[in-house]
């Protein structure tokens, strides 16, 4: 009986994860300061980028959250066996986790093919003598539909008053690519000069993220071997293990504390593997150029204090 509350209370805990998942939460309060080395990686392993996640990634998180606590208890139900708490979690997590890397990286292709392209589109606008903020604008119409919504954010913060220069940075922290780093310091250097020059610069930029687009997909072509040999040897692991499960008397041995010894190590053993091999088919980012430096100390320097005003001495009498 104490199995089945203990299952009961997971899954109406599961619900009501889900429910408030969906129903999403208050953002970040502002005024805070860069975040830390800490939050970007724990950010970068639960959404896949450091920048900020699209709403897809949001809900998948949230909904995978809600069903990692369902399967937690539907695993120790039906098979007895306490460490399927933490193994059937595990699935829930690692396998998308597995099978996305593919998606992330043509997603950030298909950016910096936008990116691109909006570089250019930019160059053609300043070439007729248009200011950068108001470029910066009206970019927005012919923005592609990869950066749409950066695109959309980036001109929002420019009508808001916001300076050139800090929005430009928070453009560049959506994006959180170093080749991307490279427009926006170039756009972040002529941002306070109106001199000639940004539109032939734009337009070579353009150009060589074109090119780095077509080298990124000639290697993701060459990697995408190697991930569909590690899909299909996860998928046949797995098939056996949840067909092997079904019967009791082959997961009989794991119930006792040696066998839980035996399928901790085991499955560590696994994911240790399967992560190896991920970050082998998985390309390594480059360090970004306007990541701003949490060494520095002068975002935490006080500010300076207002004199005190001298009052009028009034009259006597």
């Amino acid at each position: 009986m104490l199995l089945f509350a203990l299952c009961g209370v997971l899954i109406a805990g599961g619900l009501v994860a889900l429910l408030v998942g969906l129903r999403g939460s208050a953002g970040t309060p502002a005024g805070h300061g860069a975040p830390g080395r800490l939050t970007l990686r724990m950010r970068l392993l639960w959404y896949g980028t450091t920048g900020a996640p699209d709403r897809g990634t949001l809900r998948l998180r949230r909904i995978q959250a809600a069903l990692a606590l369902i399967t937690a208890a539907l695993a120790w139900l039906f098979s007895g066996i306490p460490l399927s708490v933490l193994l059937g979690p595990a699935l829930v997590f690692g396998l998308p986790w597995l099978f996305a890397v593919t998606r992330a990286d043509h997603r950030q292709i298909r950016r910096l093919e936008g990116l691109a392209e909006w570089t250019q589109r930019l160059s053609d606008v300043l070439l007729l003598g248009t200011g950068l903020t108001q470029a910066l604008v009206t970019s927005r119409r012919t923005a592609p539909a990869a950066l749409q919504g950066e695109v959309d954010e980036l001109a929002a913060r420019l009508q808001a008053r916001w300076r050139v220069e800090d929005a430009l940075r928070a453009f560049a922290d959506t994006l959180a690519d170093a080749t991307a780093d490279k427009v926006l310091a170039a756009l972040l250097l002529r941002a306070g000069d109106s001199g000639p020059g940004l539109a032939r610069a734009l337009a070579d930029l353009a150009e060589s993220v074109r090119e780095e687009v077509r080298q990124r997909r000639t290697i993701e072509a060459d990697r995408s071997k190697h991930r569909t040999t590690v899909r299909w040897l996860v998928s046949i692991i797995l098939l056996v293990v949840v067909v092997g499960s079904l019967n009791s008397r082959y997961t009989a041995p794991y119930g006792t504390v040696q066998g839980q010894l035996v399928l901790a190590v085991l499955g560590l053993a696994f994911i240790g593997v399967i992560a190896w091999m991920r970050s082998l088919a998985a390309g390594k980012p480059l360090p970004r150029l306007l990541e701003p430096d949490r060494r520095s100390q002068v975002a935490a320097l006080p500010a300076p204090a207002e004199e005190p005003v001298a009052e009028p001495v009034g009259e006597v009498r």
